[in-house]
């Protein structure tokens, strides 16, 4: 299983050290956690109205974490925004072009009105040499989420929660649409988010999701490292088996 370290419980204390970002607690934390090389990536939750209330992760901030971080491990970038192609021209300014194939751009359904709007930002995410990925909420509906939208992505991110806040509890009812799609698309990259602990991590490694972004079990706890390790040691027999 790809553990991928959501650092949205971080964002405020790293927004506050923004100009001596290595004297900050989080930012230490999270070099910790990626010298341990049990986590794949860096996943970093933008946020912007009218998707989500507030706003997280600014332009600034992604580009001190991407200068700090992209010699030492692969970022994600998950665009919980109502224009990503607008964010996405902003990072462009910053993100050199040889590190784009090594940086994953999620985008939600939601941001569209219209497969062939999806399929056309999807198509502009990968000229400019990004690995694809798109999201889709808990509460919006699977069909939104079309074969050919499915196929033009690298990744599919399924929400375990409503997306927008951290610390949520994971819903059952994601158990089931885990499985639908890594039945129809068996061959696809299929990552969860939301609520994940060493009981769930299970659960969604069965219904068949085989990455899983991890967040306030791990970054909020006393020990981020300790924390990380029990969720490897909770999937060693069943992978095994499997």
């Amino acid at each position: 299983m790809l553990i991928s370290l959501s650092i949205l419980e971080y964002e405020r204390d790293l927004s506050r050290s923004l100009e001596n970002l290595e004297k900050s607690e989080a930012f230490l934390n999270i070099i910790k956690l990626a010298q341990t090389g049990r986590i794949n990536d860096v996943h970093i939750d933008v946020m912007r109205p009218p998707l989500v209330s507030g706003n997280r992760f600014s332009i600034d901030l992604i580009r001190k974490l991407y200068e700090e971080l992209h010699d030492k491990i692969a970022l994600t970038i998950h665009l919980m925004v109502g224009n990503p192609l607008e964010i996405i021209g902003e990072i462009n300014s910053f993100i050199h072009e040889e590190d784009r194939f090594k940086t994953t751009i999620i985008m939600q359904i939601e941001s569209f009105s219209s497969e062939r709007d999806a399929l056309k930002a999807i198509k502009t995410l990968k000229k400019f040499g990004y690995i694809a990925g798109i999201c889709l909420n808990l509460p919006t509906a699977e069909d939104r989420l079309t074969d050919e939208i499915v196929k033009s992505v690298d990744v599919v991110l399924l929400m375990t929660v409503p997306m927008g806040a951290g610390k949520q509890k994971y819903h059952e009812e994601a158990t089931e649409r885990i499985k639908r799609f890594s039945q129809r698309f068996p061959d696809k990259l299929i990552k969860v988010d939301g609520g994940i602990d060493p009981k769930t991590i299970i659960k969604v490694w069965e219904a068949g999701a085989r990455a899983a972004v991890v967040g306030s079990y791990i970054t909020a706890s006393e020990n981020p490292t300790d924390s990380l390790i029990k969720l490897e040691k909770a999937l060693e027999g069943i992978v095994k088996i499997n």
